[in-house]
């Protein structure tokens, strides 16, 4: 997952996403998606990747072949 795919799962902007904000918007999604709440396991997934990716927390891409 690149960043501009991140930020815009996420629904914010790419270039001035502080940590603060992607933790808020990744909690604002989240909530919305859980699948506790009836949304789907697979959303809940891209949503928490596409926190990590923009938190920095990802190792770099590349593939595994």
């Amino acid at each position: 997952m690149t960043r501009r795919e991140a930020a815009l799962i996420l629904g914010i902007s790419r270039e001035n996403a502080g940590a603060e904000k992607v933790k808020e918007a990744h909690r604002r999604v989240m909530v919305a998606n859980h699948p506790d709440a009836g949304g789907s396991h697979y959303l809940a997934s891209k949503i928490n990747e596409a926190k990590d990716v923009m938190l920095g927390k990802t190792k770099d891409g590349g593939s595994a072949f």
